[in-house]
């Protein structure tokens, strides 16, 4: 290890002979034998000192004053006028440079501070409500979210802001949608792809702007607010029931499925409606009465039924089968005719998705389809989205038990989750 480590400090930028590799970056810490250096690319990496050859110094860093954290937080929910729900999640973690790996640490100032440019837009509370990744949380946590959410409404915040992560962002924007509904003020759901210690992290961008539409935007929906595109300049707000993650990392990760973009939030505080959305109502209802019973499959070419027979035998209480095309399955297999059928006698309801995403299902164009839509449990759902369907069915079976009952309310819109006709340019965003 180099004697000259010792020397540096925070911010300076140095060049590092690493196994005979030259890496060019600004000093972040010292930490458990690392020395973690700030990319220009904008990641961070973490290198063990001892593996260290040589160290030049390229500019020693200017001495700034540190910035205080923004004195955000307020201690009554009755003075709010954005409430803030953290839930864990990228956005909400810290870089373990030991591991290379994100974990949710951060307190709920943390996260606030990650944009103090939002004091603009008033009082905050916040609430720390879980720490944990989404791809753990749980239908209970979805409800605990709702009833939080519910609680700020009803002190009087203009809007709520959801702080989770990414992975199931989109099931637990759309199980909210129908758990609060109607809205007298936005729920307002963000995250980060990039932790919030980072430089780079997306999450600072994404905070303010969902500051701003929990503060401002007229809607009274559960949306999502993330990035538009690459750049920082503004974010979209999308219906949540209408919304799916599409990429693994990028900013702009999340898109609008069968359905335009509700509206743009500029960081600069200005909001561009740009499609229908669901207005305030003058009260909030929750309704948290859900069956968790629920499986998701997906049908491949041999696909054959015996998991459908497994989930009926083992007491599934409803099924959502993402399809091929308009919502095909390989019938020709008769052990796949024969569980259907046997669901059908179970009273099991089994609802029907594309895996193409984007377009319709159609029960009727294909003689295959038509044979299978004869059973009375074999419900399609026109231009839902897989996800929205299995949380919806969750929100139907905790108010219906005859498949009847079931199939009428799966296809009649409850918040906005299915549309009428599909427009060409939908698929153009």
């Amino acid at each position: 290890m180099p004697d000259s480590i010792k020397n540096l400090g925070r911010g300076d930028s140095l060049e590092i002979d690493f196994k005979g590799t030259l890496i060019h970056g600004d000093l972040i810490d010292r930490k458990d034998g690392r020395l973690i250096l700030k990319l220009k690319s904008g990641y961070d990496i973490a290198l063990k000192e001892n593996e260290i050859s040589h160290i030049k110094l390229i500019k020693k860093s200017e001495k700034t004053e540190e910035r205080k954290p923004a004195n955000l937080k307020i201690e009554d929910l009755n003075d709010a006028d954005v409430g803030i729900i953290t839930t864990g999640g990228t956005i909400g973690s810290k870089v373990d440079y030991k591991t290379g790996g994100v974990s949710p640490t951060f307190t709920a100032e943390d996260v606030v501070n990650l944009s103090p440019d939002i004091k603009v837009y008033g009082k905050m509370y916040i609430t720390n409500l879980m720490n944990v990744f989404s791809e753990n949380m749980t239908p209970k946590n979805w409800i605990d979210i709702a009833k939080e959410a519910a609680t700020h409404i009803k002190k009087g915040v203009k809007g709520v802001v959801v702080t989770m992560g990414t992975d199931t962002m989109h099931y637990a924007a759309s199980a909210l949608s129908f758990m609060l509904n109607p809205l007298s003020a936005p729920i307002v759901i963000t995250g980060a792809q990039r932790s919030g210690d980072r430089g780079s992290t997306d999450g600072s961008t994404n905070l303010l702007a969902s500051v701003i539409a929990a503060k401002k935007w007229d809607g009274g929906e559960a949306v999502i607010c993330m990035h538009a595109n690459m750049s920082d300049e503004y974010n979209f707000i999308l219906r949540g029931n209408k919304a799916r993650k599409m990429h693994t990392e990028r900013r702009d990760a999340f898109r609008p499925i069968n359905i335009k973009p509700l509206g743009k939030v500029y960081i600069d505080g200005r909001i561009e409606n740009i499609n229908e959305h669901r207005e305030k109502s003058e009260e909030t209802k929750i309704d948290t009465k859900i069956d968790e019973k629920v499986a998701l499959l997906m049908s491949y070419p041999s696909f054959d039924g015996k998991i459908i027979d497994y989930y009926v035998d083992e007491g599934i209480h409803g099924l959502v089968i993402a399809a091929t095309g308009f919502g095909n399955l390989p019938t020709a297999n008769e052990n796949l005719i024969k569980a259907l059928k046997h669901a059908n006698e179970k009273g099991v309801p089994i609802v029907i998705t594309s895996q193409t995403v984007y377009g319709r299902t159609n029960k009727f164009v294909y003689k295959t389809s038509r044979e299978m839509s004869s059973f009375q449990n074999i419900i399609y759902v026109d231009d839902m989205t897989t996800e929205t369907a299995f949380t919806k069915l969750m929100f139907v079976l905790g108010h219906r038990k005859k498949l009847e009952d079931i199939n009428e309310m799966m296809r009649t819109p409850l918040a906005g989750e299915m549309s009428e006709r599909s427009e060409i340019d939908e698929f153009l965003i």
